[in-house]
Parts: C-alpha cells; structure tokens; sequence
C-alpha cells in the first residue's frame, strides 16, 4: 500500500511525540496518585495510633480514680449498709455522694461513679437506691485488663443512657463478698477522641478483640461484627485496601495494649479519586492541549520537509514523460534544496545532451554521406568499368568476372544495409576488395599485406574507416613515389582497445604537412583553419569520437622518403553492445 512521505513524517512525529506525552503523564499521574495515598495512610496510621494513646490515658486516668481500697469513709459506708444502720451512715453516705460527684467533674465524659452491692443497692452521684440485682452479675462477667480493672461492654445504665463501665473489686476489711466500684463512661466522649477527619466520609470506630463493634459514629452499629476487623492482623500499622458490596476502603488498624480494643480508621478509597479528579481533569486538558499543538507542529513540519519532495516528485514524472522544460523554483540551502538545484542541472544538461545527440547524429549521418559518396567516385567507378569493358574484349572473362564480383562486394559492403557498426571482418573483406580492385589497375606498382589476428575480426567497428586511409596511401605515397610500394595493414588488441594500423613505404609527408594535420585532427570541435584540405581524414577522426570519445581516434606519423603510418584506435565493442544500442 502506498504511503507518502509526508503521511509517513506525520506519524512518526505523532508517534515519537506522544509516547513520550502520554507516558510522562501517566507517570506523574500514578506518582501524584501513590504520593496522595501514601499520605492518607501514613495519616491514617498516624491518627490510630494517636487515638489508641488518647483512648488508653484516658482509661488509665479513670481507673486511678477507682483506686480507693484504704479510703475509710468508703469503708465505714459498706460497714454500715451492710448492718442496715441507716442513722449512723447518713454522714457517710453524704461524704461519699460528695466525693463521687467530685469524681465526676475530674473526667470529661465521665457520667457516673459508685458502688454496687450484691444485693443491688447502690451508691453513685446519684445518692443511694436499689438497683436491678442483674447490673452487679452484668459487670462481675467483665474482661481484666491489663492494668488490673475490668472494662465493659456498651450497656445501659439506670438512667438508659450507653455507657461503657471500667470496674474495680472493691475488698472490704471483712472478708465478705466483694463490692463493685464502677465508673460509667459516655459514649460522648469515645465520639470526641475519635472525631478526626478521614475525608468527607471516613470514619473512626473501636472494636473488641472478637470484632464486635464497641464504638461507631453510627450508634445502630454499635454491637455488630465488622467486617473490617478481618482485614487487619495483630498491631498492623501499614494501611490494607478492603473491598467490600463494590466500594474499596484504606483500613488502618492499632490495638490499644490496656484494652485489648482495636482501634480502626476506615477512608473512602474513592475519595482519593475523587480528590485527583480536579488534577485529573486539568492533567487531560492540558495533554490534549499538547497533542493539538504536537499535531499542528507535526503537519506543518511534514508539510515543511514533503512539500518540496512532492513539488520535485511531479516535476520528476514530467521530466519522465519527456516534458523538459520543468524547472523546481529553489529556496532555502538545505539538502532538499540543494537536490532541486541538482535535478535543474541535470535537467538542463539532459537538454544540453540531447541536443549535442541530435546535432552529432545529424553529423554521423552526414559523413558517413560523405564517405561513401567520396567511395563512389566517378572516376573510379568508370577506370574499373573500363578495365571489365577491357578485359571482355581481350576475352580474359574469368577476369572480369572476378572484377565484376569484387566491385560488387565492395559496393554491398560500403552500403551495409544502413547499419552504422560493422563486423571489423566485414570491413577488412571492403578494403581487401578494393585493393583488388585498384591493383588490377596499377599493376605491379605496389603489393599489400592484411595482418589483423582472428580474435578481432569477431569485434564491431565504425564501418568505411580503414578504405580512406588504404586510398591516401597508395595516390599519396606510393603512387607518387618511383620505388615498389607495400600497403600493411595491422589490426590487433591493446587492453580494452583495439588498434589498426595502415603502413606505407611511399614518399612520406612533409613536417609541415604533418602539422598541418595534426592541428585538424586535435581541433576536431573548433573552427578548423584548413577547413577545405584533409577531409578525409578529419571525417575519420571526428566519426571515432563521437562514437567512442576523446580518448579515442586517427593519429598519423611519417617519415619522408620512409614510411608514414595511419593508426586508429578504437574501444572494444562486442555483438551484445550493438544489440543495446540499437535498441535504447
């Protein structure tokens, strides 16, 4: 499936960016989170653990005032209301009203003190009366604490108010039955010690050492197992998160060391959230806020970076579809810009190329026009017709004959069937055929030699190369001469190259005819000064560069009244490269 660079820029910028975002901020989120629970619960365990001392100093404070085994008043009372002598006991029992009130305005929370006897009288701040005989058993089945009093349950006392009891047994001097000595404590006070804030609903309650529930904000619970209490193990100051009917509590527990209770705070866990929400909200709009922004960058970054891609994209398919006259209008000096400078060279030295193609096949074919109409010279076709006329009269026909097929070959070969390469074997039968041809008329005035290795007749060469020079030698240097000439031709490899060479023995050429032709073959793109003279051989040299390059062509050497040597040199060119060319 396609995708476009800027679709691709956008999403790794998205990607890249909003991880990083998007982790950060459930990071600082779980960490703000953890950082507002450990803080309740530390709370939490602080505020029971401050409880259970308040809870226990508070007892121990009472349970001082019960301490009263050597006081002789209250030991005059129980001797006297046990001999029913209610005249001798009256300034007692005042004294003892007195002192038990006393007692009573020391301790916040503390609604009553007395004595019980078996019988069910009473002595309190209230003066003394019968009682239930039920209340003495009630206390007598009591918990001993540590601390050497015994503590009650939730109950009601004479008066229906809920009070917890810390009870003492109170020895008289006769070993008799003993007396309950009995402070009543109001749940009032249990709801002032524990009035601390856990939230907008948390709580604080106290329990037995079974779970049942001794003290609850809620009065109707008091008495119940709660099922807190089986979240917390012994003396556990580490806060547990309890679930209970679909809501999850922060529960932290302390047992009071006095009392055996348990001292529980119970937080809404949901209050944390609720809490977090505001910081939650805040946190979400200003993470959408980033990813608007971070979405924004991203397109306008990725249409920064793509629009130039796209823009040199299209004008690339233009340019493929021979359209190349496109050019990218550049701005800036970065790398896209810098490859919209290099595909506007390129563009334009694909022109400069084409039209340097097309003037330089134009020339190709105009020369090789021009060679093979300078083969076909008048002059030479009527001489060798003249010789056939010649030879049919003098009735030498098998002569002719082969006169007749040499000039033909010689004709088809120079022809080629349009082709502009040749088979170098093609083109050493050309020249062999019109030595042939030209000795027949000259006779005995020179002889030639064809020396080129077999492994370079399978290569291709420019054809009507080597007939021009062969011509130069023998009606420029042999002919000219009055010795017996001899025509070597040479073709061989040299690495990647291959080298032709046409040796004469004829009269040579003179150094500043040499000169002369060295200037036209070097200059072969200039402006030529000898323009009409050297045709040939400039048509020969410039056909092999263009074909092959600079570094290959004709260069000529001469001795006067020695040799002279015309060499050609010439890349490599196999069969599969023709096929190519042709076809690109």
């Amino acid at each position: 499936m396609f995708q476009s660079i800027r679709t691709k820029l956008l999403t790794i910028f998205t990607i890249f960016g909003l991880l990083p975002l998007i982790v950060f901020g459930l990071f600082a989120y779980n960490m703000y989170l953890g950082a507002l629970r450990n803080r309740i619960t530390e709370y939490s365990t602080e505020v029971v653990v401050s409880l259970q001392s308040d809870v226990d100093n508070y007892l121990l404070d009472i349970s001082t005032l019960l301490n009263q085994e050597e006081d002789y008043y209250i030991n005059q009372f129980i001797q006297l209301t046990r001999a029913n002598d209610f005249a001798g006991n009256r300034k007692y029992t005042f004294r003892l009203w007195e002192n038990f009130n006393n007692q009573r305005s020391l301790k916040r929370g503390l609604v009553d003190t007395g004595l019980i006897f078996p019988d069910g009288r009473q002595m309190s701040t209230y003066g003394l009366f019968y009682g239930e005989k039920k209340t003495y058993y009630q206390l007598d089945n009591l918990k001993k604490t540590s601390e050497d009093f015994y503590i009650s349950k939730p109950h009601r006392n004479f008066l229906n108010q809920t009070v917890i009891s810390l009870v003492k047994y109170f020895k008289p001097e006769q070993d008799e039955e003993s007396i309950i000595y009995y402070a009543d404590i109001s749940l009032d006070s249990l709801a002032r010690m524990t009035n601390v804030k856990l939230g907008e609903k948390g709580y604080v309650l106290i329990t037995d050492q079974t779970g049942q529930i001794i003290y609850h904000p809620e009065r109707e619970n008091i008495g119940e197992i709660t099922s807190f209490f089986s979240s917390i193990k012994g003396d556990q100051e580490d806060p547990d998160y309890f679930t209970t009917q679909g809501k999850e509590y922060i529960v932290t527990g302390q047992n009071s060391k006095i009392t055996d209770w348990k001292i529980i705070s119970v937080a809404y866990s949901r209050e944390i959230g609720a809490e977090l929400y505001q910081l939650r909200q805040f946190s979400i709009l200003i993470i959408a806020m980033m990813i608007i922004l971070l979405l924004l960058l991203s397109i306008y970054f990725s249409y920064e970076v793509s629009y130039p891609i796209q823009k040199l994209q299209g004008l690339t398919h233009q340019a493929a579809a021979n359209d190349l006259s496109v050019e990218i209008d550049i701005k800036g000096d970065d790398e896209i810009a810098q490859l919209g400078q290099s595909f506007n060279k390129m563009i334009k030295r694909i022109r400069e190329l084409l039209e340097e193609n097309i003037e330089e096949q134009i020339m190709i074919r105009e020369l090789e026009m021009e060679s093979l109409q300078n083969q076909i010279k008048p002059h030479f076709i009527y001489n060798t017709l003249d010789m056939i006329i010649g030879q049919l009269e003098s009735d030498r026909n098998e002569e002719a004959t082969y006169l007749i097929e040499a000039l033909g070959k010689f004709f088809r070969l120079s022809l080629s069937h349009g082709k502009e390469m040749v088979m170098v074997a093609n083109e050493i039968q050309h020249v062999e055929n019109y030595l042939y041809i030209q000795q027949l008329r000259h006779g005995t005035r020179y002889e030639y030699m064809v020396n080129v290795e077999e492994d370079v007749k399978d290569y291709f060469m420019p054809k009507l190369l080597l007939q021009p020079l062969v011509e130069n030698s023998i009606y420029h240097g042999i002919l000219p001469g009055d010795k017996k000439g001899l025509i070597v031709i040479k073709g061989y490899c040299e690495g990647s190259d291959i080298i032709f060479e046409v040796v004469d023995n004829g009269v040579g050429i003179s150094p500043d005819i040499l000169s002369e032709i060295d200037e036209t073959l070097s200059n072969v793109n200039q402006k030529q000064k000898h323009k009409d003279k050297y045709f040939g051989l400039r048509n020969i040299n410039l056909r092999i560069k263009l074909k092959f390059g600079e570094d290959y062509g004709l260069s000529i050497t001469s001795k006067p009244g020695v040799k002279t040597v015309s060499k050609i040199r010439l890349k490599k060119t196999g069969g599969e490269e023709i096929v190519q060319a042709i076809d690109s």
